[in-house]
């Protein structure tokens, strides 16, 4: 697709883009909606850790408050991939047509990091202090206080349910959610599949030469 496009070939791409960018929208608020009740989840269950018959709850808070944040990222994930595609789209559309008549890649790189940029999920860091960045830096932090609160709570839980639970409750905890951040960290900042996607747009979009 590397040569002149045919009025079909721009009508596909247009069709792509429009579900791309139906991908985007849809994804945003898939996150900004699991988000929220991933909130209430964690309220409930915070709730529930301080009564009798239900203070087990206490001891799945952090599991829940990890996944909660490990699904928000795996979500986040497919809103850069439309950002992603949509953008090379456009690039292709404004060089078939001689102009930069789409410039929504342009202006979201602006407003909120380029796709490609090393992340910590929705915050480029790059580009540190957008406002999008810093919801993020916000998310992550509050989240990891209530983590730790959730974590308390469970060994206070589990303690009373006696060894070998109350001995193990805490490394396992805390394996899992360095195993997690880790994996995080290694998806977003190395990049490896974003750049494999980044690879594709460029041999099916990118003239040679250009």
């Amino acid at each position: 697709m590397t040569g002149p496009l045919t009025p079909d070939g721009l009508r596909l791409l247009e069709a792509q883009l429009g579900r791309m960018r139906a991908m985007l929208y849809r994804y945003y608020e898939l996150f900004f909606r699991f988000i929220g009740m991933g909130l209430v989840a964690v309220g409930v269950l915070f709730i529930g850790a301080f009564f009798g018959p239900t203070e087990a709850a206490g001891m799945l808070l952090p599991f829940v408050i990890m996944y909660v944040g490990f699904h928000a990222a795996h979500l986040f994930s497919y809103v850069i991939f439309a950002r992603t595609y949509a953008a090379a789209i456009e690039r292709r559309i404004n060089r078939e047509l001689g102009t930069d008549i789409l410039v929504a890649h342009r202006l979201e790189e602006v407003y909120f990091g380029a796709p490609g940029d090393p992340k910590l999920v929705a915050a480029s860091l790059r580009r540190p202090f957008t406002m999008l960045a810093a919801e993020t830096w916000h998310f992550t932090i509050a989240g990891a206080a209530l983590f730790g609160v959730g974590t308390l709570i469970g060994h206070a839980t589990v303690l009373r349910v006696g060894e070998p639970w109350s001995f193990l409750y805490v490394p396992v905890v805390l394996g899992w959610a360095l195993l997690n951040g880790a994996y995080l960290a290694w998806y977003f900042i190395v990049r490896r599949d974003q750049r494999a996607i980044e690879r594709l747009l460029v041999e099916a979009y990118e003239p040679e030469g250009a």
